[in-house]
């Protein structure tokens, strides 16, 4: 099914029902389909053909949604830009995926608004505002001067609807291609898995021009009949009125951003009840975090694992037991492997890379074959990240294969150092990378953030600490206190800067 039929089986079904809240704005579901028709005639109307790439430049806002499904009704790719992105990103973006439009909000357009001569394939800036009063072209504007009765194109389950940029922290992001097909069968992965249906009332709390956000609880939302709700850009105090005044059933958030609604003052008002899908992803997440959720909710937040290549495709079990730490089992629809360098399957209990297989994963990465022909070994997407399965078939996530820290030949992955860590009373985050060294090749470095309020922890204490729990070789031999860890665009901590860090700090 394509995905702006979806939409029309709601309209028929459920027209005046509230589709879309962000704030103080909101659409029904007959009002989200008069507008993706109409402002798809407007796509079509400048020119945009199936195929097409449309950027979009905005923070959570109706407007988005309605955007992307009038992308969808036409054949037209979405490119939705990381609100975070500045002028060079965006124009990497844009540039890369050849976008023929890009439409911004007035707050991000400074952005954007001399990026013209820099991208040859761009014809039109617009601002989304209404009544913005920039000196440039206006959405609504070209809304009114666009021809009506247009016939839209016919278009395939295999045509691709949206180009995602991965996060970029291993090298030059890449645009990951998902059609109309994979999303689709996400959504059937996801309604299946999650047990979603028309009641749902799904809150996001991330950008929905992440994979998260988007197809991880906007999709199947408004693909099922229920309520999608979103805040326009995440603070915790924000995000607990959220949960109280909407009762939300579904939920997706970062860990760090659960963390931050946990510690908040005002954390005794985030009501929890109502919620049935309690979805963390995107990090991993840290003992006490767990410890926390249990305490204020009164059950235990689920994990899964997921990236922009496949959204999900590992969940804690809904109706078996929960193991804290563990990213669960694969999600229906999945198909999972560990394998070895050799591409052989490991053994329970031994680590090895994540292999996918499903139809919900991405096409390809666009214009970009080399990087399509690495990932995909005959059938299976090789995903670059490192995990155990546990006799129970419990996943466990290690860490990413290019993070492996190898220190005079034995391997060590920073996400076991960093769970020791944070479990630290005085450690609020911790972060740990290699420190090049001449004589071991690499050593342990950790980057501590002391947790706020209590005396700093000492190198001893800390050492003393890991020594517990971990061999000798995985101690940190470097450490470095600073007041916050760095955060790629999708809020995961910086690897790639750390290490850029960790460089400065060698050569000072």
């Amino acid at each position: 099914m394509l995905l702006y039929e979806t939409l029309d089986k709601i309209v028929k079904r459920n027209p005046n029902k509230k589709a879309v809240i962000c704030g103080k704005e909101s659409c029904t579901y007959s009002q989200l389909s008069d507008r993706m028709n109409l402002w798809a005639e407007t796509l079509l109307s400048l020119g945009i053909k199936r195929g097409d790439r449309v950027a979009l430049f905005m923070k959570n806002r109706v407007e988005l949604v309605q955007l992307y499904f009038a992308c969808f009704r036409i054949g037209a790719i979405a490119v939705p830009l990381n609100t975070r992105y500045r002028t060079p990103e965006t124009i990497y973006a844009v540039t890369q995926s050849g976008s023929k439009i890009l439409i911004a909000s007035s707050e991000l357009f400074a952005v954007v608004e001399n990026i013209h001569a820099s991208i040859p394939s761009l014809k039109h800036i617009f601002i989304i505002d209404e009544g913005s009063t920039h000196q440039s072209a206006s959405w609504n504007e070209a809304v009114n001067d666009s021809r009506s009765q247009v016939r839209f194109p016919h278009i395939s389950i295999s045509d691709p609807a949206i180009i995602i940029y991965t996060s970029g922290s291993t090298g030059r992001p890449k645009g990951a291609v998902h059609t109309h097909y994979s999303l689709y069968h996400h959504i059937l992965n996801k309604t299946k898995s999650q047990e979603i249906d028309q009641h749902e009332i799904g809150l996001a709390g991330t950008q929905i021009s992440h994979i998260a956000g988007f197809a991880g609880i906007m999709l199947p939302t408004l693909s099922i009949g229920g309520t999608f709700v979103m805040v326009r850009e995440f603070n915790p105090a924000g995000y607990i009125r959220c949960l109280k005044k909407y009762k939300p059933t579904n939920i997706v958030l970062l860990p760090t951003e659960l963390l931050e609604v946990l510690e908040h003052p005002n954390a005794k008002d985030a009501d929890f009840s109502h919620i049935r899908n309690m979805m963390i992803a995107g990090d991993k997440v840290p003992h006490h975090t767990y410890e926390l959720f249990r305490k204020q909710a009164g059950f235990d937040l689920t994990e899964g694992c997921g990236m922009t290549e496949c959204e999900g495709y590992c969940i804690q079990p809904k109706h078996e037991k929960k193991k804290p730490g563990s990213i669960g089992k694969p999600i229906s629809g999945v198909q999972v492997r560990l394998v070895d360098e050799n591409f052989k399957d490991v053994p329970d209990g031994k680590t090895g890379e994540i292999v996918l297989k499903s139809k919900a994963l991405i096409k390809e990465y666009w214009n970009n074959p080399e990087e399509t022909h690495k990932v995909f070994i005959n059938g299976w997407f090789r995903t670059g990240d490192v995990a155990y399965r546990d006799t129970d078939g419990y996943y466990h996530f290690v860490s990413r294969i290019k993070e492996i820290i190898i220190r005079g030949g034995s391997n060590i992955t920073p996400g076991e150092v960093e769970d020791v860590l944070d479990d630290h009373p005085k450690v609020e985050l911790s972060g740990v990378v290699g420190f090049p060294d001449e004589h071991y090749g690499n050593i342990v470095g950790a980057f501590i953030v002391p947790k706020y309020g209590m005396p700093p922890p000492t190198i001893e204490e800390l050492s003393a600490f890991v020594s517990k729990s971990l061999a000798q070789y995985k101690v940190p031999e470097k450490w470095i206190f600073v007041k916050s860890l760095p955060r790629n665009p999708v809020g995961k901590i910086d690897r790639r800067k750390l290490h850029e860090s960790s460089q400065r700090l060698i050569n000072q």
